[in-house]
């Protein structure tokens, strides 16, 4: 009896548990010694599914130190955002579970290769092979655009160490796989209640099996858009994939019912939410609070009747300007203003999203615990004349984000600011993740169908294909659908036909209707000296986006689809919103803010005056580092995927397929 290939076992994964999804015996075996035919297909598959949910340990340092920095989305941790880097959560947490996961998966498309005795697994196994195959990618990717080169299947070498392929390599297999795949799945024929138990997603249910690969394949394929100067063959390649994956929407992730999600528990183990430890808080960050703020034209006072309606400032107001106590050498057009209170409108998703401070009619309520809400009201601003002199903030009710990548480590005068020092002080002063997520009581999204519409309409922006062959849609028409799917899903669709029409502005100069392409200019603004009370007024300038990395003004087409994408894919496709970033520069996400050189990063091409001359990729992080226990179990293929990469093993290496690889 054949017994399983080997792919990342050099890589500190040394036994493989494989459990039943029933009430079958747990089985745990050498997985260079598993006969094939000892264990089911669909329980090595549910293995894989179960890993890579990551146990709460294994998640915060993924979601929340990794790429949920990345993306901008958490980044109180300053950690992944300023080029950061913590060898055990990788060595650890990440690497063994993702490479358990591609083990699994590769071991239940063997067994599904085999001939099984039972007649229902004889009938199941060939569709079997695909969905594990679709996994497989799934994993493969989330892989190599984490860290880059990748060892694939066909890399095997029949012993401990696998061999790496470059990039290239790793999407030419995938997006075969995935084609493949597609093609092979018999649509007709239903799983058993036992079978169906081991998929979380779907109950391996064949025809959302399709859907969601064709979708994985779109998604995939646009990853490659940078290609068309450098490489065209392979950008060619991309949109022939996109072309057939979208061929038939109707085969894709294109409704609510069609979701890929999975049910999230509030535990320790593996199926337990990212979002769920509660010592992290989650904060809302500065990036996403200017996206949001002002978005749409939809009053807060609409959404929430129940607000005093002193809690809610005009839409011309910045906040009071404490310009001593807030770093300011950024592109944040917002920086140095603390809001005290809620802006007049504010996108809808945003209270689904966050929990405002001691807001008690939220639907979405963190209980920051009793202790921590003794010190309400007293954080705030220290003197730097008098340190016994403080101004005092109530953050209750306020629309204010934590500062990206700023820490008193590397900016001194931030020890004098106590509400983004402490976390008793951001748990008092700032909005948090709502009990949806850190309480797990919403599923897990792993592709909903807003991004599939999002893809069409970047595909027809790019001109890959024509409305003709997406079923007659507009790039209009589909960003418009994306982001009405998006609003049904958060539950805010009543407010979805104000809001599609709106021509209000962000705080970065994006608006929300489509054909609204006009950029933002220069308006006068209001604003309290926090430091005196006086009333004042400033001339806010919006970025100018010819000085951002993606290089052209921040209220075209582009800009609307990757602002309305990145909203949409929160809280959990963060890995996806930090791709997005690195491939085409959207949406804005102002340079970090410090006052001196931050020594013992990865980030050595910034200074305190980098803000000036614009933003270079070399401020944002692009990958996440190899572990050590790659070096150290496999020294030559750690060599040899550092020179696939193109660089040494630090998170500052652009990949293959981002747009600053094409910038260097």
């Amino acid at each position: 009896m054949k017994a399983i290939d080997k792919l990342f076992l050099g890589l500190s994964l040394f036994s493989l548990g494989l459990t039943s999804c029933s009430d079958f015996d747990e089985v745990n075996t050498d997985p260079s010694k598993t006969q094939l035919g000892s264990v089911k297909s669909y329980f090595a598959l549910n293995q894989s599914f179960s890993k890579i949910q990551m146990d709460p340990s294994t998640g915060e340092r993924v979601y929340v130190y990794n790429w949920g920095e990345g993306a901008r989305f958490l980044t109180e941790k300053k950690h992944l955002s300023i080029g950061n880097y913590d060898d055990d959560y990788i060595s650890s947490f990440y690497y063994p579970a993702i490479a358990f996961s591609i083990n699994n998966a590769t071991l239940a498309v063997q067994i599904a290769e085999t001939h099984p005795d039972e007649v229902v697994d004889q009938k199941f196994y060939p569709n079997m092979k695909q969905f594990a195959r679709i996994w497989r990618a799934y994993l493969l990717a989330q892989f190599a655009d984490s860290f880059g080169p990748c060892a694939l299947p066909q890399d095997l070498t029949g012993g401990l160490n696998p061999v790496y392929s470059s990039e290239k390599d790793t999407y030419n297999y995938i997006l075969d796989e995935l084609a493949d795949a597609v093609k092979a799945i018999d649509v007709s024929v239903e799983p058993t209640e036992d079978q169906a138990k081991c998929d979380p997603y779907f109950g391996y249910d064949a025809t959302k099996w399709v859907k969601y690969a064709n979708s994985l394949r779109m998604r995939l394929s646009m990853r490659l858009s940078n290609l068309k100067d450098r490489d065209p063959e392979m950008y060619a390649k991309a949109v022939a994939q996109f072309k057939d994956a979208a061929a038939d929407l109707s085969k894709t992730i294109s409704e609510d019912a069609d979701i890929m999600e999975i049910v999230q528990n509030n535990g320790w183990d593996d199926y337990s939410g990212p979002y769920t430890r509660s010592y992290n808080q989650h904060c809302l960050s500065g990036t996403l609070a200017n996206l949001m703020t002002n978005l749409g034209g939809i009053s807060i006072q609409e959404q929430r009747p129940d607000i005093a309606a002193s809690y809610i400032k005009d839409a011309d107001y910045l906040g009071k300007r404490f310009e001593k106590h807030f770093v300011l050498n950024t592109d944040n057009p917002t920086k140095g203003y603390w809001m005290d209170g809620l802006p007049e409108n504010l996108d809808p998703r945003a209270l689904k999203l966050y929990y405002l401070p001691y807001d008690s009619n939220a639907d979405n309520t963190i209980d920051i615990g009793s202790e921590v809400k003794k010190y309400k009201g007293t954080f705030g601003l220290i003197s730097f004349e008098d340190e016994t002199d403080t101004i005092k903030i109530d953050g209750t009710y306020s629309w204010n984000g934590i500062p990206a990548g700023t820490t008193t480590s590397f900016s001194p005068s931030m020890s004098k600011n106590e509400l983004a020092n402490s976390s008793s002080a951001r748990l008092n002063n700032y909005p948090i993740l709502g009990s949806q997520a850190g309480d797990a009581k919403e599923k897990m999204v792993y592709f909903g169908p807003w991004e599939t519409y999002f893809l069409v309409a970047e595909a027809l922006e790019r001109q890959w294909v024509t409305p003709g062959e997406v079923g007659g849609l507009t790039a209009e028409n589909a960003y418009n659908k994306a982001v009405e799917l998006s609003f049904i899903h958060f539950g805010v669709s009543q407010y979805y036909s104000t809001y599609i029409t709106s021509t209000d502005y962000n705080r970065v100069g994006t608006s929300v209707a489509y054909n609204h392409t006009t950029p933002a200019s220069t308006v006068t603004m209001k604003y309290v000296d926090g430091y005196t009370d006086q009333e004042g007024t400033v001339q806010y300038q919006y970025p100018d986006g010819t000085r951002t990395l993606y290089g052209n003004q921040l209220n075209d087409h582009l800009s609307k689809i990757f602002t309305q994408k990145y909203i949409a894919q929160l809280p959990y496709l963060v890995q996806e919103c930090w791709s997005d970033y690195r491939r085409v520069g959207l949406p804005f996400f102002d340079i970090i803010a410090n006052e001196k050189m931050m020594t013992g990063t990865d980030m050595t091409e910034w200074d305190p005056e980098s803000w000036k001359s614009g933003q270079k990729w070399q401020y944002y992080p692009q990958r996440m580092r190899y572990p050590t226990t790659l070096d150290n179990a496999n020294p030559t293929e750690y060599k040899h995927a550092l020179e696939l990469l193109g660089g040494a093993n630090t998170t500052m290496v652009p990949l293959w397929w981002s747009l600053a690889y094409s910038q260097k």
